[in-house]
């Protein structure tokens, strides 16, 4: 069962009862995100979120991964483009212990100065991690020109110049900036009541203010074209995208459809053009991101330069047979019941009810129950899914981004 109440300061309590559930999952949500930074504060939304961890006037960094640990559950945090969130999951009976954890950490971080110099280089160490992985440097490189100069394209990492520089005073800045009640969103969802988990949160939320004025998100520009970036490797890294439909779109269920056909699983048409038939690559597959307002669809792939030529060309080809023809019934009926199959899997495991319960509420401001979902999916046509290839794969559209031995090599894709 679903239940939504708001309390007086604008934050969103959102739960699923779940009472098969021996476990529950909390999620203390904030709408905000890298995209929200201006440039000279890159990386401070990923460092607030790091900062948490470190200790409040109740807790040192110490006492809260101990207390974590003797719940038995698992508790992390995350941030994106978009939003940051702090998380766990526990037993039904340890709730109101993880409701006052996560509590404590969003609101009350104390920021010691000697913590913020261990957590810079934790900090530090994650960005040269992230150089070091190519698939991992190939994402943040494509965001950054297919999205150009603007906060969505930039790392959510940051850069190795700003994190090095940022003081306390910067990241409480930010956070007075940035962190508000009406961008909250408190969701949980499991072997809970919506009237426990209000006592517990009430209390603790109630207090939370910030008087500063709203910053508003500006909007998204693309620049496709082609990035190439020289790095002594084995292989070229590979990375197409596209402009997609944002989160709330009416396109989203084609776009799904479309992106499970194209490359969303083993049985898509590049993964068995490419390597089961060409056997040009290890691994190549494409994903569907969804965002506020704008969204992306990006194939990625890794083989020898020698393969490349032939391994774009079998790409541009897959692109201008769902263009040019409609997919067969059978081909899509087989795509909706793997997404039909993989919604409802995921609806068994309780973490994944409590991110969409969070998702629902941040993008439609309402609960979507699983089947509004399916059946949005089940309805897609032949017709649907063709007229989005025409729109979305575009020779003009595409962003194009190569990482590894590229320098001085023919590689072209023909849409």
């Amino acid at each position: 069962m679903y239940q939504k109440s708001i309390l007086p300061n604008g934050v969103r309590i959102v739960t699923e009862e779940l009472p098969h559930f021996h476990s529950a999952a909390v999620g203390f949500w904030l709408t905000v995100g890298s995209r929200d930074e201006q440039e000279s504060e890159q990386g401070l939304s990923h460092f607030l979120e790091h900062m948490a961890f470190k200790g409040t006037p109740r807790r040192d960094a110490l006492a809260i991964a101990r207390e974590a640990d003797q719940l038995g559950g698992a508790m992390n945090a995350f941030t994106t483009k978009e939003n940051t969130c702090f998380h766990a999951r526990v037993l039904a009976e340890h709730l109101p212990r993880i409701v006052d954890l996560l509590g404590d950490l969003v609101l009350n971080p104390i920021y010691r100065e000697e913590d913020l110099e261990r957590e810079r280089q934790v900090i530090l160490e994650e960005i040269l991690a992230q150089e070091d992985n190519p698939e991992d440097l190939l994402q943040v490189q494509f965001a950054r020109h297919f999205w150009q100069n603007q906060a969505f394209g930039r790392s959510i990492l940051g850069e190795v110049e700003d994190i090095s520089r940022f003081q306390r005073q910067d990241l409480v800045a930010f956070r007075q900036a940035a962190y508000r009640p009406e961008q909250m969103v408190v969701a949980a969802a499991g072997r809970i009541t919506h009237e426990e988990l209000m006592d517990l949160v009430g209390p603790v939320l109630e207090g939370f203010t910030n008087g500063v004025p709203a910053r508003p998100r500006s909007p998204v520009e693309v620049h496709p074209g082609e990035y190439r970036f020289v790095r002594d490797l084995e292989q070229v890294h590979v990375c197409l995208g596209t402009r997609g439909p944002a989160a709330d779109d009416v396109r989203r269920f084609g776009a799904t459809v479309l992106n499970i056909v194209l490359g969303g699983n083993m049985s898509s048409r590049l993964f068995q053009e490419i390597r089961e038939h060409l056997g040009l690559a290890y691994n190549i597959y494409s994903f569907l991101g969804f965002f506020s307002d704008s969204g992306v669809l990006e194939i990625c792939a890794g083989a020898s330069p020698k393969h490349l030529p032939a391994l774009l060309a079998a790409v541009g080809r897959e692109l201008k047979k769902l263009r040019g023809e409609a997919v067969p019934e059978a081909e899509l009926q087989a795509a909706k019941d793997y997404l039909k199959g993989s919604i409802y899997l995921h609806a068994e495991d309780v973490d994944q009810r409590m991110l969409r319960l969070a998702k629902n509420e941040i993008n439609f401001g309402r609960y979507i129950p699983l089947e509004e979902v399916v059946n949005g999916l089940l309805k897609v046509t032949p017709e649907e899914v063709q007229a989005l290839a025409q729109d979305f794969f575009a020779p003009e559209k595409w962003g194009v981004a190569l990482l590894g031995p590229v320098e001085g090599l023919e590689a072209r894709m023909e849409v």
